[in-house]
């Protein structure tokens, strides 16, 4: 009977407390755990919704950069785009793609858009980052832009970046920040509580998550 007891005590323990490498591998969407949510997500040509970042909870600084956290689900073709103002006709904003070509590459780009949805992009730098998206977890990171026009991405649980450009000295502020799709639906997390040295949350707070992509 002690026996028993003993054995289902121990199941109880290992169901309520689980191993850090289960609760990492269990559910990958625990690392979106606060962040908000936009699944309403135009097509490429169509009119974004900016986001101004200045609203956000969850932005880091430093003596020369400010950084966000964000989440993406989905196939390929993850697209961010962000500048220094909500309506950036006419003008230069920096767009990231993630996974795009069969998701294989990303690169960096400036893009200045017309109102008629006309636009002319300038490659700026381009990585092999095979199979960096998915549809069945989130790609979540932290992306950090530096005073002079440095961009880096960084995976979280990771101290490199998986994407980086180097900058030119033309900064383009991260003011305003906008997603968008190419050909498959897309999920973004965005306003994601910072990471502690620790790799911990600074904000247990949840959303209610609609993650369905069918």
């Amino acid at each position: 009977m002690m026996l028993g007891y003993a054995v289902f005590l121990v199941a109880i323990i290992l169901v309520a407390c689980p191993s850090h490498s289960t609760t990492a591998h269990g559910n990958f969407f625990d690392a979106i755990k606060g962040c908000l949510q936009f699944d309403d997500v135009p097509g490429y040509n169509d009119t974004q919704m900016y986001f101004a970042t200045d609203k956000f909870r969850n932005v880091g600084r430093t003596h020369n950069s400010r950084y966000i956290r964000l989440g993406v689900v989905g196939d390929n073709d993850g697209h961010i785009r962000f500048g220094r103002s909500p309506y950036p006709y006419d003008e230069t904003v920096v767009e990231i793609v993630l996974g795009g070509w069969w998701n294989t590459q990303s690169v960096f780009r400036q893009q200045v858009r017309k109102r008629d949805h006309s636009f002319d992009n300038v490659l700026l730098k381009e990585a092999s980052t095979p199979r960096v998206m998915s549809r069945s977890r989130p790609l979540v990171f932290q992306m950090e832009v530096f005073d002079n026009g440095r961009i880096q991405l960084t995976k979280d649980g990771e101290r490199r970046p998986f994407l980086e450009y180097g900058g030119n000295h033309q900064t383009i502020p991260m003011d305003y920040i906008a997603f968008t799709k190419w050909d498959v639906p897309m999920i973004y997390f965005y306003d994601c509580p910072l990471l502690n040295e620790d790799g911990g949350s600074n904000d247990d707070d949840t959303v209610l998550l609609r993650c369905s992509l069918a």
